[in-house]
């Protein structure tokens, strides 16, 4: 039977795109076809584009939506310009698989999600470990657990650069992008910085909004899945260069609390788990820049004398593979997403609750 291959254009060709996404699109060529590519680096969009056969190249963002050969977009560029162009796909009655964080406030996000709700369209954010057939299974074994007592989450990691820099080369701008491009997006990244942290927001929490909703962001989204919205947030605390960050979240009946810290330390911790008074459910992630690796939950119960110990795993299946899935069945069969596409403003709402704890939290006695 002919099985149905979606058509895609992608919005930027970076990092992500080059490493991550258009590798497992290749890899899912049975059901999806990129034939269309938009990048304001007319170097970047012509190697890239040359490198994996797609016949329509774009520096212009207008020309990209223009030509419309596609049925539906992944916008994977800068955090920036998210909304805005994410915006433009709902408009044109396109799909839209959104890289996350889907924008950087709250008010883009509003008017990002009317859109969505007149387009009639799929939109799905993309929360790559709420997909992961390790958190899936820790999903699956939380109805056998007794009241939660206590929830950690940890990211302690070194950023991507070290693990792919030893596997795959990444095609970089020649100097070639737009100077008034890239003095409007970075105006348009500050302001929306400093609309959330406020005009004298200190250098790091500037900074920690920024790790908030580029990694902290993939944390709550499956914390929230997992667990829904935390009732508050008790405290948060950002070290000096804003990538050192604890956060406590009151979930009434027992407390959340997050760890965070990018180093240069090669290694990558990255985990959910949650503790009842015998149990003990933990999702473990590696780097998201090598694929395919192994992913696992362990499950550890204690009854009087007795003990267990129960391992699921290991997981191959790539995260972003799966997700990828799951946007294609929607588009194709209306299967349901993991999570609504409206569920993204509790995310950035609660990147906001957690930089007003930490300016009270930090302020001095």
């Amino acid at each position: 039977m002919m099985v149905k291959r979606v058509t895609l254009g992608l919005i930027g060709a970076g990092e992500v795109a080059q490493l991550i996404h258009l590798p497992i699109l290749h890899q899912l060529s049975d059901r999806f076809e990129v034939v269309s590519l938009y990048d304001p680096s007319p170097s970047v969009a012509q190697m890239v584009g040359a490198h994996w056969g797609v016949p329509h190249i774009h520096t212009d963002i207008e020309s990209f939506f223009s030509d419309r050969v596609f049925d539906a977009v992944m916008v994977l560029s800068p955090d920036q310009y998210h909304a805005e162009h994410a915006r433009m796909a709902f408009a044109a009655g396109l799909h839209v698989f959104l890289e996350k964080p889907a924008c950087l406030t709250e008010a883009e996000f509003s008017l990002l999600n009317a859109d969505f709700e007149r387009a009639d369209r799929v939109g799905m954010v993309g929360y790559m470990r709420c997909y992961a057939p390790a958190f899936q299974k820790a999903r699956a074994l939380l109805p056998e657990f007794g009241p939660i007592r206590h929830v950690r989450i940890r990211d302690v990691i070194c950023e991507g650069p070290w693990f792919f820099g030893q596997v795959t080369p990444v095609v970089v701008p020649e100097g070639d992008i737009p100077a008034d491009l890239l003095d409007s997006g970075r105006r348009a990244r500050r302001d929306a910085l400093l609309s959330v942290c406020g005009a004298d927001a200190s250098p790091s929490l500037l900074r920690g909004y920024e790790v908030l909703t580029g990694l902290g962001i993939h944390a709550f989204s499956a914390m929230r899945v997992l667990l829904g919205s935390p009732v508050r947030v008790i405290a948060a605390h950002f070290g000096a260069t804003g990538t050192e960050i604890s956060i406590w979240f009151d979930y009434g009946n027992f407390i959340a609390s997050y760890e965070c810290l990018i180093d240069d330390v090669a290694r990558f911790e990255s985990s959910i788990e949650i503790l009842s008074n015998t149990q003990s459910l933990k999702v473990r992630y590696d780097t998201p820049y090598i694929r395919n690796l192994p992913a696992g939950v362990t499950f550890q119960e204690t009854v009087g004398a007795g003990n267990r110990v129960t391992e699921y795993g290991p997981y191959y299946q790539d995260p972003f593979n799966a997700e990828l899935i799951a946007f294609y069945d929607a588009v194709v069969a209306g299967v349901a997403p993991v999570d609504r596409f409206s569920n993204a403003l509790a995310d950035l709402t609660l990147c906001r609750q957690i930089i007003e704890a930490a300016k009270t939290t930090m302020s001095p006695a």
